[in-house]
Formats: structure tokens, C-alpha cells, sequence
């Protein structure tokens, strides 16, 4: 059964809303999608992504301090290509959320 009620074949839309949806269910602040040297790809929240997302892809940690709180980054691999999911308020590194992103991301 399918458990999505949004979905989109446009992979940025899709990864807005999967990412949404993250945030809602796991109450993350902001959530950023970055390529190993920090390109953001796609994220929300009320922070400024690009900082965020680079902040966790220069990080060796995965945990680092972010103004008066702390990030989470996860690294993985989509297509030979290291990615860092990198989050404001608890870490994400469940098979289940990043599968999702690698099926996006494969579409």
C-alpha cells in the first residue's frame, strides 16, 4: 500500500516535499541536502540552508556545533557520489529515510 499522499516525477519538488514531511514527523528545525563539498541540493527550514549544509559537509563529525545548537550529518552514497543529509534538531541516519532520498534521487 502506498503511504505517500504527495509525490512528484520533478526530483527537486519530490525532495521538498519528502524533506518537509521529515521535518514535520521527526520536529527537525531544518534539514539540508549537500554533495560531499557542500553544493546544497535541496533542504528546508528557517535557516539559511547553504550555511547549514555546508557547515555539515565540512564536518568530519556527526555531530558539530551550529550557533547555540547542534547540527546531525549522515554521509551516504547515491550513484558513487558521497552526499551529507545534515539536520537541526536530531540526527537522521535510519535506513528508511535514506532510502527514500536514494529512490528519489535515482529517479
Amino acid at each position: 500500500m502506498e503511504r505517500r499522499t504527495r509525490r512528484s516525477p520533478r526530483i527537486h519538488e519530490a525532495l521538498t516535499m519528502f524533506f518537509d514531511a521529515l521535518c514535520l514527523k521527526r520536529s527537525l528545525e531544518a534539514v539540508a541536502l549537500t554533495t560531499h563539498d557542500g553544493l546544497l541540493i535541496g533542504g528546508t527550514g528557517r535557516v539559511d540552508l547553504e550555511e547549514l549544509g555546508a557547515l555539515g559537509a565540512a564536518t568530519r563529525k556527526t555531530t558539530a556545533p551550529f550557533r547555540d545548537r547542534e547540527l546531525h550529518v549522515n554521509r551516504f552514497e547515491v550513484n558513487d557520489t558521497t552526499l551529507c543529509l545534515t539536520t537541526l534538531g536530531a540526527p537522521v541516519r535510519d535506513d528508511a529515510a535514506v532510502g527514500a532520498l536514494m529512490r528519489i534521487l535515482a529517479a
